[in-house]
């Protein structure tokens, strides 16, 4: 391999792939494009139904330090590791945020420049949207978003309760309003997960100008000057080899590989790094801002036998395995998390709790440990609250690329966010409670036996259960780490592209985010200040 290189992109997720393929299509030089984890040459990939196995297989398995406001729990907080990142792994939900979470960064974090007027045709550029306009959204963006293939009966009985809840129905949740009920797009086509590695990295990867290398753990940034000249990795424990990057190298590592990277190239907290025995080369607050969005299950029986139990069984799975594989139909053309809402719990005109709702028990994302949920049919509501106000930390734990970060979330430390998913958990027990849901139910499990104004009991519960949704960001933040076209403050040639910058984490899920930062990002690298 060449010593050199015009453009280092240090990983290979949801944004890197991004950056990589819009330089690569730019003919803006040489890319070496670096991933942590291996190719994404798995059928699993490719169904979305498998999200669960692709989920366990292929990806960082972090957790989060007791946390002393939930009980003393460590948290299960994984993130891809994989080319495609987050992308390739995850329930594939096409959400943006809302319009007032990046005038937020704009008023409430200073981020001039940033918002929603300001990032809404990178969302559109990204995007091949097969049925909503373009008032909103792109038709000829690289990634196809789709509407679901496979509606489970329970689903369509979960959206008919949230209307008998008094919350409109709604085709787009990215559009003008997002409160309402309805069915999840997603990134996929034709009944396929399409991730950033195969609807971006695909288009360029026989390009002579890319190289790509897998398996490749990242261990600095080399700074000379000032300057970001290039990068230490290594392939599979073998030799560190050294890289020289000619015009820039950009991190988009994620939340918590970037934090780690920047740290062990001496930016960073200075006490900290003196801590871990690292010289500071510049002093800047990486790691901190840690947040993510919690949930917890709601999850209940059912008195028919047609939730996704049972339909992993041999001769089930191989049916439906051959459905899909000859028409691109049925069962395993689902995403699993196929319908949500979005609800203006305080009546403020803005909603502020998300429902994810599975056919099935919810056994998806417990703690390695943890006791699994009850078996059986059943179905589960995901609820949580979508803008948390408590901030932890993500450091270093030593200087040794190969150790995992020290990620101190302080989930629930902030008082008003404790109200906030009491407040979801109740909304949740509202919906079960609504005809076309109670109907089916024959008990809710979880909470069990706790009624919706019992305070004590559901702060307990929340306590007990709340987890993380996997939306992790705010470690490299804009203003404080990054100025406002991404570059590392203090050092040249140096940026970060992720979700690491998002100041807060926009409501719903982040894949789309991490996109649209990822072709705004290339931009900026291209000196291009509009899409």
């Amino acid at each position: 391999m060449q010593q050199e290189f015009d453009y280092i992109v240090v990983g290979a997720g949801s944004a890197g792939c991004v950056v990589a393929t819009r330089l690569i299509e730019a003919k803006a030089g040489t890319v070496l494009l670096l991933e942590a984890g291996g190719v994404d040459k798995s059928l699993f990939h490719k169904i979305p139904a498998t999200v669960v196995k692709v989920f366990q297989q292929k990806s960082w398995p972090y957790m989060t330090e007791p946390q002393r406001h939930c009980g003393n729990r460590s948290m299960l907080i994984a993130q891809g590791k994989v080319l495609g990142g987050g992308s390739s792994v995850n329930g594939m939900i096409y959400i943006r945020g809302q319009r007032d979470d990046y005038e937020d960064w704009v008023r409430d974090w200073g981020a001039a420049g940033w918002g929603y007027e300001d990032v809404l045709p990178y969302f559109k550029k990204a995007e091949r949207n097969e049925s909503l306009g373009p008032q909103f959204h792109g038709q000829a963006g690289p990634w196809p978003i789709s509407e679901n293939r496979f509606r489970h009966p329970l689903t369509e009985a979960f959206i008919r309760a949230g209307q008998e809840m008094g919350l409109p129905y709604v085709n787009d949740f990215n559009g003008a309003n997002q409160e309402g009920v309805g069915f999840y797009q997603t990134n996929t086509l034709r009944g396929e997960r399409m991730s950033t590695a195969r609807a971006y990295l695909q288009r360029v990867r026989t390009d002579p100008a890319l190289t790509v290398v897998t398996d490749a753990l990242t261990h600095r940034v080399t700074l000379e000057d000032g300057w970001a000249r290039g990068v230490e990795f290594s392939v599979k424990g073998d030799a560190v080899q050294r890289i020289r990057a000619r015009k820039e190298v950009i991190v988009s590592a994620g939340t918590f590989g970037t934090a780690k990277i920047l740290q062990l190239s001496g930016i960073g907290p200075g006490a900290h790094l003196q801590d871990i025995g690292l010289e500071t080369k510049v002093d800047l607050p990486v790691g901190l801002n840690f947040h993510d969005h919690l949930h917890m299950s709601l999850n209940a029986t059912i008195h028919a036998p047609i939730s996704f139990f049972g339909e992993d069984r041999p001769l089930r799975a191989l049916r439906h395995m051959l459905q899909w594989l000859w028409f691109r139909t049925g069962m395993l053309t689902s995403n699993v998390l196929e319908g949500g809402a979005f609800i203006d719990s305080q009546g403020v005109g803005r909603p502020d709790i998300q429902f994810h709702f599975l056919p099935l028990l919810d056994n998806f994302d417990n703690t390695p440990g943890e006791k699994p949920k009850a078996s059986g049919h059943g179905l589960s509501v995901k609820v949580g609250h979508l803008r948390s106000k408590s901030r932890g930390q993500v450091m270093l734990r030593s200087a040794d690329p190969s150790e995992l970060v020290k990620i101190d979330a302080n989930f629930l430390s902030h008082p008003e966010d404790l109200d906030n998913q009491i407040r979801a958990v109740q909304t949740g027990l509202k919906i079960l409670a609504q005809p076309a849901l109670q109907n089916l139910i024959t008990k809710v499990t979880e909470p069990d036996g706790l009624a919706a104004d019992d305070r004590v009991g559901l702060e307990a519960f929340v306590r007990k259960n709340i987890k993380t949704t996997y939306h992790p960001g705010g470690t490299a933040c804009l203003g404080s780490v990054t100025d406002m076209d991404l570059r590392v403050k203090g050092v040249r040639g140096l940026r970060v592209v992720d979700m690491s910058i998002c100041p807060q984490v926009p409501s719903g899920n982040t894949n789309a985010v991490a996109v649209m930062i990822g072709e705004r990002g290339a931009d900026f690298i291209l000196g291009r200040k509009t899409a």
